[in-house]
């Protein structure tokens, strides 16, 4: 078994772009407040807070895997599942992608999120590092 984790952390969508559209509202508001200073108090400023707002609230999803938990990090629904209670990560084939799932002992399946997880391979070969079994 290793003693580090294994952890993945991703925030759905494009910073960049979120960036952009910021910095282009703002180029916009400045041009505007030349010629017409209430359109962009009303309608500007407040997109701009809006996208601002946005930028800073997006959830982030992930997986981190210890020796003992595997802990999904989904926005308001982290899951910790300690790892003696999982029997196997099993891979399920959806078209060109690859899903996972969790095989609990008590009989039930967990199926991981897209958002919350790396590659396939990369999650499995970290999974059984950590005497995860893996079918």
């Amino acid at each position: 078994m290793s003693d580090t984790s294994f952890e993945y952390i991703a925030r759905p969508g494009s910073s960049t772009l979120s960036v952009v559209s910021f910095v282009g509202l703002g180029a916009l508001a400045t041009f505007l407040w030349q010629l017409a200073p209430g359109l962009v108090l009303l309608i500007l400023v407040p997109a701009l807070a809006i996208c601002a707002w946005q930028v800073m609230n997006v959830p982030s999803y992930g997986i981190k895997i210890t020796d003992e938990t595997l802990h999904l990090i989904g926005g308001d629904d982290d899951i910790a599942i300690p790892v003696n209670q999982i029997v196997s990560l099993r891979t399920v084939a959806r078209g060109e992608e690859k899903r996972i799932r969790v095989m609990m002992d008590d009989g039930s399946e967990l199926q991981l999120p897209v958002e919350c997880v790396p590659d396939a391979d990369v999650l499995l070969s970290a999974a059984q590092e950590r005497g995860i079994a893996v079918s």
